[in-house]
């Protein structure tokens, strides 16, 4: 079959499984390229299959020689159907991975379930033993809540005054207004219980029931807190209080691990880049766009997978960590630069829609947000035919 992007409201239903590898590979060769670090010898990521669990993933596999385990949700190719990025960005990091001669292994499945938290655990004693770094870094729209047998869902909103801001279609590549409206109380508590920090805690508390967690374990979750453009949306609406959620079992984390292995929980705030739901985000596309373009500008635009390595190698693994008065990782701190964010805003509201479409920030943007699913690389012939079902049957076991 012809795997062509087939996009529906910015979202894509479907991934091209070469150009994932492509995309995995990318990552693992420039990690290759970048210092090693003494880091953690045994690592679980809960979100590793994209974004930034997976560069974490590779910037702790080819940085710092790590066992990884990975759990993620992921849609295999059947028929037609061609599985989600994610599912082939796991086969294929097993590809390259072996070459490290490290442990590395993939759950897929419900990472909110009881019967993963097991299977996982099942897997550390008899193949770990224990774990040095858990990294939380799940994006899930839904959770089955198991006491109830329903699925929530999270919820996109703001808290007050419904929100207009720029987006772009990515398929007819034209910015247009995207209004968010007002969340009620219990979209508020649907989005906490998602993409708060509960599941996080359950997973540290399984772990440390079963003496799994080493001496000195460290775990961190990613958030996200941005500049003036968008805090509106971001911290201001329904996600802020999940962000605010995740915070404090942070703090509860740090206490249950300072207290029984001299360890530490810690929140991360990544800087702003592509991701699946930045379209979804009033002002968000617009804002990465043309921050891109004043960082390279500036010489301080980084890759996802740099980015990591950096957080891993200088701020939790060194000793060059900026935290902020609520002691949160600001690996972010080169975006949240006064002139660079003063650039930023001034470009956001003074170019016309045409201008900003001609950015070559908003043309990286537009790149990777197709990248992230394994179209437009220049490496791949996407007009030669894939057959999935032969394909599966060479992929590494």
């Amino acid at each position: 079959m012809i795997i062509e992007p087939n996009i529906r409201s910015n979202f894509f239903t479907n991934a091209h499984p070469l150009g994932c590898r492509q995309n995995v590979l990318n990552q693992i060769n420039e990690a290759k390229a970048l210092c090693t670090f003494q880091g953690p010898k045994n690592v679980l990521i809960i979100g590793g299959s994209s974004g930034y669990g997976l560069a974490s993933r590779i910037a702790l596999a080819y940085g710092s020689n790590s066992n990884t385990l990975n759990v993620s949700f992921e849609n295999e190719p059947k028929g037609s159907k061609t599985g989600s990025a994610g599912w082939w960005n796991n086969i294929y990091f097993q590809e390259f991975a072996k070459e490290t001669n490290q442990i590395h292994k993939d759950f897929v499945g419900d990472a909110f379930s009881s019967e993963m938290k097991q299977n996982v655990i099942n897997y550390i004693k008899e193949h770990l033993g224990g774990i040095d770094l858990v990294i939380y870094s799940l994006a899930s729209g839904g959770r089955m809540n198991y006491e109830t047998n329903e699925l929530v869902r999270s919820h996109i909103k703001t808290l007050g005054e419904d929100a207009v801001g720029k987006t772009i279609d990515v398929v007819s590549k034209e910015i247009y207004n995207l209004t968010l409206t007002q969340g009620s109380e219990q979209e508020v508590k649907d989005t906490v219980y998602v993409m708060g920090g509960s599941d996080w805690y359950a997973w540290m508390l399984a772990l440390d029931h079963e003496k799994l967690l080493n001496k000195h374990v460290k775990t961190l979750s990613y958030t996200y807190i941005g500049g003036p453009t968008t805090v509106k949306i971001y911290r201001g609406g329904t996600l802020g209080k999940a962000k605010e959620d995740l915070e404090k079992h942070a703090v509860m984390i740090d206490v249950l691990l300072k207290d029984k292995y001299l360890g530490e929980a810690a929140i991360s705030s990544s800087k702003a880049v592509t991701t699946k739901a930045s379209v979804f985000i009033p002002q968000m596309t617009i804002y990465v766009s043309c921050l891109y373009e004043v960082m390279k500008k500036h010489g301080v635009h980084e890759s996802i997978l740099a980015h990591k390595h950096r957080l891993f190698s200088e701020m939790v693994y060194g000793n060059k960590r900026i935290v902020d008065d609520q002691n949160r990782i600001r690996l972010d701190h080169l975006e949240m630069e006064s002139h660079i964010q003063k650039e930023t805003v001034e470009m956001m509201t003074t170019l016309s829609n045409d201008e900003l479409l001609q950015l070559h920030g908003t043309k990286i943007f537009l790149r990777d947000f197709y990248q992230i699913n394994g179209f437009v690389f220049d490496s791949i012939d996407y007009s030669k035919d894939v057959d999935l079902e032969t394909l599966a049957k060479q992929l590494p076991k």
